[in-house]
């Protein structure tokens, strides 16, 4: 057996991946593990080999995406889709009920649908620094999305600084360059600030009793992320009372009325 020790990234994995492929090492000969020494299969350099192989666009795509997920099991799934599609069959990523490949899509499925929660549940709230107004946020993604998911908010929100602190590692952008560094935990979140009342008073003012489908809801928004939003301490309140709740005898007979008409 050969340990190949990788970076938690798509670039480690690669230069790694390409070294074996040339000395035609099998997956099942190998052991991945984290770490960021310079391992056997990896130059110095940093640079790629050249395996004599054309790697198809569309398995680096989905390596990509996969790469973000979080749980090891990506990095020997993704040599053994390289390898068979090498040795075996090039068009196999067109075999989605290959168990390899079936596995792959779901990795990226999940690591989209992240990437979508990403974009939609990050809340910015203000903070002073050194005298210049930063927005500030923080998020949890469940896979490794930051890099992937943050130039959304560039093109945004690109004519104001921001930073988004996660324990997957942060984003900051200063109105220049968009840079990373390491993760932070959940104490480094920022305070409320001013404007947050009128974000809560314009989320109760738009929530409608009527058209409340609890499931959908939480399949919307998962009750995971309910704990980094400011218009969570509103949610459970605003369910009670809609279930509480009946449109007054006025209500019901305009509707009817209106219906008939």
């Amino acid at each position: 057996m050969i340990s190949v020790a990788i970076e938690n990234s798509f670039a480690s994995w690669r230069v790694a991946a390409r070294r074996l492929l040339i000395n035609r090492v099998r997956p099942e000969d190998i052991v991945w593990t984290a770490g960021d020494q310079v391992s056997l299969f990896e130059s110095a350099s940093g640079e790629e080999p050249d395996t004599g192989f054309s790697v198809p666009r569309r398995f680096l795509a989905l390596a990509a995406s996969v790469a973000c997920f979080d749980d090891v099991s990506k990095w020997p799934l993704l040599y053994r889709l390289l390898f068979r599609l090498k040795d075996q069959n090039a068009r196999l990523l067109e075999i989605e009920s290959d168990p390899d490949v079936h596995h792959a899509l779901m990795m990226r499925k999940a690591v989209k649908r992240d990437i979508h929660k990403f974009h939609a549940f990050v809340r910015f709230r203000t903070v002073e620094v050194n005298g210049q107004e930063i927005y500030t946020a923080w998020h949890e993604p469940q896979h490794w999305t930051v890099e992937a998911a943050t130039p959304f908010f560039v093109r945004r929100f690109g004519a104001m600084r921001f930073s988004i602190l996660t324990p997957k590692g942060c984003a900051h952008w200063d109105l220049e360059q968009l840079t990373f560094s390491e993760a932070l935990t959940r104490d480094h979140a920022p305070p409320e600030d001013p404007t947050e009342d009128f974000w809560l008073t314009y989320y109760r003012s738009i929530f409608n009793p009527f058209r409340l489908k609890l499931r959908a809801m939480k399949q919307e928004m998962p009750v995971r992320h309910w704990q980094t939003l400011p218009e969570a301490v509103l949610i459970r309140d605003l369910i009670r009372d809609s279930q509480n709740w009946e449109p007054d005898a006025n209500a019901r007979g305009s509707k009817r009325q209106n219906t008939k008409g």
